[in-house]
């Protein structure tokens, strides 16, 4: 999939709009990274700038479903979500690189490392992906 194809991708669900998560890189082999631009809509409260953790989880699971989407080549609905959070960000524009670590017939595994431009870890997550079956020709 091409870095046009996954913004495609990205942009079809009206949630992901609602965020304004943007695509930065995509490899074949189930790797992306992702952009959300700070807002400080984002914050638990606003005076201080510290990101919600609503915010942290979404941005990892949209990087972790889009990932495998991206090698099952339909989408991967979220089956289960893990979230660690090591540093509270602040006011910081944060990336996700997701990185496909199992791809079945029926599960994926992505895990996803949330960080800033100058590369300081905020939050790391795992989550395990739906595979729904290739609809049938004809």
């Amino acid at each position: 999939m091409t870095l046009p194809e996954l913004e495609a991708l990205l942009a079809q669900p009206a949630f992901h709009q609602l965020v304004k998560v943007e695509a930065v890189a995509v490899s074949p082999d189930g790797r992306l990274t992702l952009r959300l631009p700070f807002d400080p809509a984002y914050t638990l409260f606003p005076e201080h700038g510290n990101y919600h953790g609503g915010v942290i989880a979404t941005l990892i699971d949209v990087a972790g479903t889009m990932a495998c989407s991206v090698l099952a080549g339909r989408p991967t609905p979220t089956a289960n979500l893990r979230v660690d959070y090591l540093k509270s960000p602040r006011g910081c524009d944060l990336f996700a690189d997701a990185l496909v670590q199992r791809m079945g017939g029926q599960l994926a595994v992505a895990d996803v490392t949330v960080r800033d431009e100058a590369g300081t870890v905020y939050a790391i997550g795992r989550g395990s992906f739906s595979v729904p079956a290739a609809k049938a020709a004809g």
